[in-house]
């Protein structure tokens, strides 16, 4: 039998009256909190309807040539936003004869936008391949970011006399555990020639592409190593190859043996920590007690044992390992597993291993309210009551303990959208003016761009202006970027509502549930892309997309039409029902199967544990937080819609795990 019974039919436009009443609610508490108007210095998107025309008709032009006909266009753009990207597109034709002094004139006219960066890089690029080494070195005030560019930097430096310089960057970029960028070669040749690794930095650089899992590194360096070196070089890569080699190890105590023995024992402990806590106790004369490189070995041992079914070292040694190494996330693994475990008498005492920002998160709190509450103490009302005052998925749970009101905490805007600079304004109107032209891509990067060089704290000011305007991904990323967590009406703005609503009517399921998803998934943005591959506002990966419309009969029009709202919604909420009638409609294992596969969840629910054990146990940190980030948002997009709001359902609550 199907999974998919219900068919995707494609969205008609038309606004229906729910999704009017919605939509229009949470505009007027927009309005209500301050946010009433765009600011004068911004032109509407309609005022430029004319230089648009005009834009594009340049922009033809340039496909033949910067001729007389493309500069009467350009003269007649006047302010356009767009100008500067057109003189990018020209400026990038002229690299070759190009003088610092031009260059740094148009990055100057590109302030505020991502062109200026970029065409730096590519301006940088091109000097570089010309070996043009003194126009290169003068719009720099600064290395460079990017190594590529800083191996070319150095080589500048050589060109016009500099050798200390050069030579100290060159040895700092050889130095990693991974083969640097091709552009480095030229560098490092000259370098090599002239000075040269010396015994210590080649055997920094072997130990760290031990790390990396480079053994043909370890080889390769081996090549500017002194004889002594060399024999200890072939004994490193001989335990890279079989870490199990330092079980039998009696040589000499030296410094460069200790790290052979570091490095073995740790590579040991990823394939069986019970063999490496053994070796490392069998070895103990290599190391002082406080020896920070004992602590390495015995922090790998530790994370490894708490995650091998079998092998593990002692479990007392353990416990002994995380309460003295005082480290965060060792102790966060730690604490899940006494959670899995209903370890509550324990997990009292040991949640104070944490350290004191960690431990006051709301995360921790419950935990240490809901463990004292299991071994009898009555004296934790008032602890529940400070946790229900929080908006989060735990503060959230705390509340349902105590039948109280969820708090949301939401606050708005100071005051009117200020003024900001010429910059700042720039890059707003030419992401607006990018929108206009279908430009989402770009847009975005010019946004993010602009928010990025705002200070903090007023970066949201900006995502008011976006939320006027219309698009509810950009204001988003403004809260974001300034950490105002309390700005709820930017953080949680409705987008796409009608196509929600459609699909929730036809898959039966809860339009803002679904809403809460593409939220936590694309942040609203249509075009998202994971690296991994999964797209649109839902994060559907195409594998599931064809499965889904085959099982419907419906034709699948390849990767790219999953960034289509009309198409990604209806797949992705067909696919979240599929699921949710699969975990007889129990939607905290449904969106743990969402974001990490229906396998992974059917194995990881066989241990009859209580929902909230089970929730913050989940093997993947993705998922526990998706999981609860996405019941938790549902709760607030319900609550600001005017709509009554419970984080689980009765049947969730009592459900096995």
């Amino acid at each position: 039998m199907s999974l998919y019974r219900s068919q995707i039919s494609l969205f008609a436009s038309g606004c229906r009256m729910r999704g009017q009443v919605l939509v229009f609610f949470m505009l007027c508490m927009t309005l209500a909190s301050g946010v009433t108007a765009s600011p004068d210095w911004l032109q509407s998107p309609e005022a430029w309807a004319n230089e648009r025309i005009l834009y594009q008709k340049a922009v033809a032009e340039l496909d033949s040539g910067a001729g007389n006909r493309y500069l009467e266009i350009r003269d007649a753009l006047g302010s356009y936003p767009l100008r500067v990207d057109l003189d990018f597109a020209v400026r990038l034709g002229q690299l070759h004869d190009m003088t610092a002094e031009q260059a740094l004139t148009f990055i100057q006219d590109a302030a505020g936008t991502p062109l200026a960066s970029r065409f730096l890089v590519a301006y940088l690029r091109h000097k570089a391949q010309d070996r043009r080494w003194r126009e290169f070195l003068d719009v720099l005030d600064a290395v460079p970011v990017m190594p590529e560019l800083q191996c070319y930097y150095y080589l500048a430096q050589l060109s016009v006399g500099d050798q200390r310089a050069a030579y100290a960057g060159a040895a700092t970029l050889w130095n990693v555990g991974f083969s640097q960028d091709d552009a480095c070669d030229a560098l490092f040749k000259e370098w090599i020639r002239e000075l040269g690794p010396d015994d210590r930095l080649v055997w920094s650089r072997a130990l760290k592409a031990f790390d990396a899992k480079n053994g043909h590194l370890i080889r390769y360096v081996k090549r500017f190593a002194t004889p002594a070196l060399q024999r200890d070089l072939e004994e490193l890569a001989a335990v890279y190859r079989r870490p199990s080699r330092i079980e039998g190890d009696h040589h000499q105590v030296s410094e460069r043996h200790t790290d052979i023995l570091v490095a073995g024992l740790t590579r040991l402990a990823q394939l069986n920590p019970y063999r490496a806590y053994q070796a490392m106790i069998s070895l103990s004369g290599h190391f002082e007690a406080s020896d920070p490189k004992r602590d390495r070995v015995s922090k790998a041992i530790v994370k490894h044992s708490l995650f091998a079914e079998r092998s593990p070292a002692p479990a007392d040694w353990l416990q002994k390992q995380v309460q003295a190494l005082k480290d965060d996330e060792l102790t966060r693994i730690w604490l899940r597993k006494r959670i899995a475990e209903g370890r509550w008498r324990e997990l009292t005492s040991e949640i104070g291993w944490l350290s004191p920002a960690l431990r006051g998160q709301d995360r921790w709190q419950y935990w240490l309210v809901r463990s004292r509450e299991a071994i009898g103490d009555d004296a934790i009302d008032g602890l529940w009551r400070d946790l229900a005052s929080e908006r989060s998925f735990h503060g959230f749970l705390a509340a349902d303990r105590l039948a109280a009101p969820y708090a949301l905490n939401d606050r708005g805007p100071p005051g009117p959208i200020p003024e900001f600079s010429v910059s700042t304004r720039r890059g707003v109107a030419r992401a607006q003016e990018l929108l206009a032209l279908g430009e989402r891509r770009e847009s975005k990067e010019q946004w993010r761009h602009t928010i990025n060089q705002l200070p903090r704290e007023s970066r949201s000011r900006l995502g008011e202006l976006a939320l006027l305007r219309g698009w509810p991904d950009l204001a988003a990323d403004a809260a974001n970027a300034g950490s105002d967590w309390d700005r709820l009406d930017l953080r949680f703005p409705v987008a796409y509502w009608e196509a929600f609503e459609k699909a929730a009517v036809t898959q039966q399921v809860d339009s803002y549930l679904l809403l809460a998803l593409a939220r936590r998934e694309s942040g609203l943005y249509a075009l998202a892309k994971s690296k991994v591959g999964a797209r649109g506002l839902m994060q559907v990966m195409p594998s599931t997309a064809r499965t889904v419309l085959q099982e419907l009969g419906e034709r699948y029009g390849g990767a790219a039409s999953l960034y289509q709202p009309e198409i990604n919604i209806p797949v992705g909420s067909t696919y979240l029902a599929a699921l949710m009638a699969r975990f007889d409609g129990n939607r905290v294992k449904s969106l743990a199967a969402y974001n990490a596969g229906p396998s992974r969840v059917s194995r990881w629910t066989n241990h009859d544990m209580a929902f909230d054990q089970w929730a913050d146990s989940i093997p993947f940190a993705e998922t526990r937080e998706y999981v609860q980030a996405v019941l938790a948002y549902r709760v607030i997009y319900r609550l600001r819609a005017g709509e009554p709001a419970s984080l689980l359902t009765a049947e969730e609550r009592q459900a096995a795990y």
